[in-house]
């Protein structure tokens, strides 16, 4: 019964959060994959060798039986974390209970609620909160239940000595890499298990060996999958050469690999103290983070010699076994899940938080050595506490994510300064134009655009892309504000074949000529806005036809 009542006691509050929210709109890539092509492809597809596949049929088999409301899609990405936190809290418990020191006078708080508290905490975290709400991140929710899965089923096997276990780890291990690469590391956590739970971990090599073996030919089938996409030691991201671009003449690109290593390095601390401390000023949608550029950048050098430190002290304690064998498995996890953000060139998404989600679910075993000078009562009331902090953090944060205009205010507001060191701070300023324009205030729309279209004019060669859709939108805000001059030299600005999706261009760039009593040359765009297929410039070109007459 004492289960039940600590499942409801995890589960209540994390639902009361999240349901408030669960007609939030479709943000950021969720929209793009929803109505693309792709996501059609899991329609007709029972299985697939297709890394991430498995979560993101999910979705379609979602509205199969339910229907295209997107309450049930959020319903089930509500789901996972749940289960997320219960595994968490099975995993902690039993792990728990091998390592601390029995209790003789029962005046510090027991392994079961000590585990209670981490999960708890893990799942009101305003971390968590950017891979739930961000659909599409249900990939990083499966991959952390099933990693959780894989660490307690190895446990389990350790402590029976029994294969059948160890197996059933090995195979939740192919469903964490299947739902997500990122957990391609999980088995060198098993290994950390080993050393801490086994007084005598070489003599259980007999036992575990076959299942090492699975583990490695899983990670190795799931590095050949991602290395066919050319993405392993190179700039993987779509405007990468772009953005490459924008580092100044002496950057020297063929360093751009440890370059990258180097400022990833940093960033793992900055991922840690946001899950030690969770300031919103470090949490958005979309974060501003310098790429080193060169191996003496400041921070980004002290960040790789206690990248490199790090483990060693973490190893060290965890070796000592008991309390403070815990607390360095806490540490280690986190180091060792993080490696794979090492396999790539990030350039573009240096920091996102959702990652993290996956990585940090380990940390939460060092409450034990935390909290060991407390007594029951001093850590109940302490980390009652915390847990309680950590959810209007979390309303905050959900609320974000309850209009797209609000999630690139909250990116934007964490913009310091227009230089060049940002290199999404033009995506940011861009989305938060658009979605302002959404809302009929375009003079503030217009400043946004042009902030971005400074940033992108910076750059020694600008991504044409970017350029015409800052120049559009921006036209189309000086259109709605009657300065038909700044509208249509905007919308003269963008050169070449126009996207599908602006099929509204010659309509919006007639109404700037029309604005200037140009009526021929405004007649003549009408007509090629009719042939575009927009009908109000059909029935304008008739209008002008009559006037002109």
């Amino acid at each position: 019964m004492r289960f039940f009542w600590a499942l409801l006691g995890l589960s209540v509050p994390v639902v009361l959060l999240y349901t408030q929210f669960l007609d939030n709109p479709l943000v950021f890539d969720d929209a793009g994959f929803f109505h693309s092509e792709e996501f059609s492809v899991y329609l007709h597809r029972l299985f697939s060798f297709n890394l991430r596949w498995l979560p993101l049929a999910t979705f379609v088999w979602t509205r199969q039986v339910f229907g295209d409301a997107i309450i049930w899609l959020r319903l089930g990405n509500l789901l996972f974390p749940l289960l997320t936190t219960a595994t968490l809290f099975f995993f902690l418990r039993r792990l728990f209970e091998l390592v601390m020191p029995p209790q003789v006078d029962n005046k510090t708080l027991s392994a079961f609620w000590l585990a209670f508290f981490a999960a708890l905490i893990f799942a009101l975290h305003p971390v968590s909160v950017y891979a739930v709400a961000y659909l599409v991140q249900r990939t990083t929710l499966m991959a952390t239940l099933f990693t959780l899965l894989t660490w307690r089923l190895f446990l389990e096997g350790l402590i029976r000595e029994h294969r059948l276990w160890l197996y059933a780890s090995a195979f939740t291990y192919f469903l964490a890499v299947m739902s997500k690469e990122h957990a391609l590391m999980a088995p060198a956590v098993t290994v950390a298990l080993l050393l801490l739970v086994s007084s005598q971990p070489l003599q259980r090599t007999k036992l575990v060996s076959s299942t090492f073996v699975l583990y490695a030919l899983i990670g190795a089938f799931a590095v050949f999958q991602r290395q066919s996409e050319h993405i392993l030691g190179q700039a993987y991201e779509p405007i990468a050469s772009e953005l490459i671009s924008r580092m100044g003449a002496d950057f020297d690109v063929r360093f751009i690999y440890p370059l990258s290593i180097l400022t990833q390095s940093f960033t793992f601390f900055k991922y840690l103290w946001v899950w030690i401390v969770p300031s919103p000023a470090l949490m958005s949608v979309d974060s501003c983070q310098t790429f080193a550029l060169h191996f003496w950048s400041w921070p980004e050098a002290l960040g790789l010699v206690g990248f490199v430190i790090y483990p060693y002290i973490a190893i060290r304690l965890l070796l000592q076994r008991g309390l403070k064998g815990l607390f360095g498995f806490a540490l280690l996890c986190p180091w060792l899940l993080f490696f794979t953000e090492l396999a790539t060139v990030r350039i573009q998404e240096i920091f996102v938080l959702y990652r993290s989600y996956l990585w940090m679910v380990g940390l939460f075993a060092s409450l034990p050595f935390v909290c060991q000078k407390l007594t029951a009562k001093q850590a109940i009331i302490t980390l009652s506490c915390v847990a309680i902090l950590m959810m209007p953090l979390t309303w905050f944060r959900l609320t974000t994510f309850s209009h797209p205009l609000l999630l690139w205010d909250d990116a934007a507001r964490r913009i310091h300064d227009d230089n060049n060191s940002c290199p999404v701070m033009d995506r940011i300023l861009n989305n938060r134009g658009r979605h302002l324009m959404e809302l009929g205030r375009y003079p503030e729309a217009i400043d946004d655009l042009t902030r971005s279209l400074k940033v992108i004019k910076w750059q020694q060669k600008p991504m044409v892309s970017a350029l015409a859709d800052n120049y559009y939108n921006r036209g189309f805000a000086y259109l709605k504000t009657q300065q038909f001059q700044l509208a249509l030299n905007d919308f003269n600005t963008i050169v070449g074949t126009i996207p599908k999706e602006w099929s509204a261009f010659y309509f919006y760039k007639a109404q700037a000529f029309e604005g200037l009593h140009e009526l021929t040359a405004a007649r003549q765009l009408y007509e090629q806005a009719c042939l575009n297929g927009v009908s109000e410039g059909c029935e304008k070109q008739k209008e002008l036809e009559s006037t002109i007459k």
